[in-house]
């Protein structure tokens, strides 16, 4: 799977996950079990775009001296 694609699935659930949240909250059900699913998945997107914007900056820094 590529990067891009992980990261559109990622994005994906958690949406899934936001509607099912509000859903619970509208319902006056208990969201508790969703809401760390949604905080596990946050956390692992919010890893891969730090991972991605260090490669990002690290690539912009070595083509400045090259060019």
């Amino acid at each position: 799977m590529s990067s891009n694609t992980f990261k559109k699935a990622i994005e994906r659930e958690l949406q899934k996950l936001n509607e099912e949240i509000d859903n619970k909250i509208v319902k006056g059900l208990s969201y508790i079990k969703e809401s760390k699913r949604h905080k596990a998945l946050f956390l692992q997107l919010n890893k891969f775009n730090r991972r991605s914007n260090l490669f990002q900056r690290s690539f912009n820094l070595i083509t400045t001296f090259l060019l």
